[in-house]
């Protein structure tokens, strides 16, 4: 079992501590979810289980961690590993080898197991969660789900007694969400794996999890089972969880419903869209007759499309389907192979990117991988600045005002969710005419997601054109007008979220494909 005895900790030079006073205990063979908002110190409880507190973040620790009897402070991480596999939330961050099979067989090599054994377990791992056909693909090939996949598949196939992973659905779409769940459940039952899951995905750990523990501002809040914790409802929505979905999950339990029911789409769940607009019909961004692909393989294939002024579009599909491509597309990040492609007139092909900025705000679905600024006031005038506007200390201070931003801290102070607001707020600050965003609401909580949606919204209904790669169809529903369904190279759907989703949700997608194959046939 693993328990918390009275664990405190504070990281090096830390004002504050970011866990106080845990205690709990983790049965061998349970199943727990973790939830909380962002920031409020989930990560550094999966880093107390496994090692990387205190062995590698320093700090002040107080208490005590045990694992199997082992306290976590006298036992090496190395030992640990033998015992607890990691899913970190920066997948990037774990990746060690250049391709997928050799990721996979790395933690296999390196804990010597033999030959034949190593071969079964990555045919098994790859076949578990569908990847086979990603076994000889280079690892920077992969979009940020596969990745995902990939870190899972090398984890798994070592089958550590105890499995402790940070949001690993985050960058998956709904049906690949739902089966590593399964996976996960399945082992959980066959091998009395010891699951750990932080988890934003309140009903995916509402019909898998056996018990939930609620931590914010590092204490821990509530801890029992999935319907115990829920019942706190009112307690869970003042601290920023979800109140009207968790009612309807806690509705479904105490009707004796599995809470899986709970998927189906009702027309009155979605948010009311307030002055929600219709787009024109001026075309602002146009494919015509696109090609792309990475070294052979071609992912976008001969892709008509128009985006008009105005438009929140939502592009949604299986990952590894092409959408983050034909996002750094439209935002000229990438050059089509063959075709076109023009924004606001202009033909991406001859066009500097630096032009371009002025026209489109891009927000990558790995916030890191944009900023650059000491101070996040340095961060949200940066880009007004490069490009050369008016009023840039005034426009700063809004902006400042507007998130509730601390002027003078380091970017890399805050949290995931809370460098992703930044991230968004510095393109905000430049007023661009359409603005990309790719998975804008990933390693957000709940609180977090509406605040960033609402600000894009409002952006959206001044005119803004919104074209947002989204694999929350909350998300997509309450806030998309247009969703764009993208699957083996091309445009499978194009129409309203209200008929789409639910496609999608019931898995239907398959349908889809099925349908665009034979009608190239």
């Amino acid at each position: 079992m693993i328990t918390f005895e009275n664990f405190s900790f504070s990281y090096q030079d830390a004002k504050e501590k970011a866990l106080q006073n845990i205690s709990f205990t983790v049965n061998e063979g349970d199943f727990l979810g973790i939830i909380g908002s962002s920031g409020a110190g989930k990560t550094t409880l999966s880093c107390a289980i496994n090692g990387i507190i205190p062995h590698h973040y320093k700090g002040d620790y107080y208490g005590k961690v045990e694992v199997d009897g082992q306290d976590v402070f006298d036992t090496e991480a190395c030992s640990l590993s033998r015992i607890i596999g990691s899913v970190f939330q920066d997948i990037d961050s774990q990746m060690t080898c250049a391709s997928v099979e050799d990721e996979i067989l790395f933690g296999l090599e390196n804990f010597d197991f033999a030959k034949e054994e190593i071969e079964q377990r990555v045919n098994w791992v790859l076949a578990e969660l569908g990847i086979e056909n990603l076994r000889d693909r280079d690892i920077s090939s992969l979009s940020g789900g596969q990745k995902q996949k990939v870190a899972i598949a090398a984890i798994l196939a070592l089958r550590p007694k105890y499995l402790v992973l940070d949001e690993p659905t985050g960058e998956l779409d709904p049906s690949a969400s739902r089966n590593i769940f399964r996976i996960l459940k399945e082992l959980n039952q066959k091998y009395s794996l010891t699951v750990i899951v932080i988890e934003q995905k309140i009903r995916l750990l509402c019909e898998y999890a056996n018990h939930l523990a609620f931590i914010e501002k590092g204490r821990l809040k509530f801890y029992g089972t999935v319907k115990e914790v829920l019942s706190h409802r009112n307690e869970l929505a003042d601290l920023g969880l979800n109140h009207e979905r968790v009612g309807k999950v806690l509705d479904a339990l105490a009707d004796g419903r599995p809470a899986a029911e709970i998927i189906e789409i009702e027309q009155n769940n979605f948010i009311k869209k307030e002055n929600a607009k219709a787009p024109g019909d001026e075309v602002v961004l146009s494919l015509q007759k696109v090609s792309f692909g990475y070294d052979a393989n071609a992912l976008i294939e001969n892709t008509d499309f128009s985006v008009y002024k105005g438009d929140f579009l939502a592009l949604t599909g299986e990952n590894g389907s092409g959408k983050s491509t034909l996002s750094k597309l439209m935002g000229g990040i990438l050059k089509p192979a063959a075709g076109d492609i023009f924004v606001n007139g202009l033909n991406t092909r001859k066009t500097k990117n630096s032009v371009l900025a002025k026209h489109i705000g891009f927000l990558f679905q790995n916030p890191d991988r944009q900023l650059c600024c000491y101070t996040i006031k340095d961060e949200i005038a940066f880009g007004l600045k490069a490009l050369k506007m008016p009023d840039v200390e005034k426009r700063t201070e809004e902006i400042l005002a507007r998130f509730g931003f601390a002027a003078d801290l380091p970017p890399f102070s805050l949290s995931r969710g809370q460098r992703q607001q930044l991230a968004l707020a510095s393109i905000i600050a430049v007023h661009p005419s359409i603005m990309i965003l790719d998975e804008p609401t990933t390693g957000l909580d709940y609180k977090e997601c509406i605040e960033l949606m609402n600000a894009v919204r409002e952006l959206n209904q001044n005119g803004t054109t919104v074209i947002m790669v989204c694999h929350d169809m909350e998300i997509v529903r309450d806030y998309a007008e247009r969703m764009v369904i993208v699957g083996h190279g091309k445009i499978l759907a194009d129409g309203k979220p209200a008929d789409l989703v639910p496609q999608l949700e019931k898995n239907s997608l398959k349908n889809l494909q099925y349908d665009c194959a034979e009608e190239e046939k």
